[in-house]
């Protein structure tokens, strides 16, 4: 059996590596900024005339301002922006009325800015999200 001084050098050794190790773990992770965008609907399919109460959702910790908007598009027609949010890092909900049969799409985009009165840039567009009226 070892002696007393022997048994404290190793434990004396262990912590040190034991220490060594976790700091070299805990310093080396990545850093990186959360980003994302996504939108919800009410329901998935409706009938003309029904409404639907859809919201935009987003934001992204690289960007100082981010600003959520809600894109519609009817059947295979090109994309209409409804209308973005007021005030950084909130969402934006329109109640949207059915008046045509097929399928309407809606998507939300985050749009960024690095000063409140800075120009507005295109961070990211969520998937759209499909709405069938019968």
């Amino acid at each position: 059996m070892p002696n007393r001084s022997v048994r404290r050098a190793r434990t004396v050794a262990l912590t040190g590596l034991t220490a060594a190790v976790l700091s070299a773990t805990l310093l080396s992770g990545t850093a990186y900024a959360k980003s994302g965008t996504y939108v919800v609907v009410g329901a998935r399919a409706l009938r003309i005339g029904q409404s639907v109460q859809v919201t935009a959702y987003g934001g992204d910790d690289s960007a100082r301002y981010t600003y959520a908007c809600l894109d519609e598009r009817v059947g295979n027609g090109g994309w209409f922006a409804l209308g973005c949010s007021g005030q950084p890092w909130a969402s934006y909900g329109r109640t949207v009325r059915a008046s045509s049969f097929g399928r309407i799409q809606f998507r939300a985009r985050l749009l960024a800015r690095n000063s409140p009165h800075g120009s507005a840039w295109l961070d990211r567009i969520s998937n759209p999200v499909d709405v069938v009226v019968h």
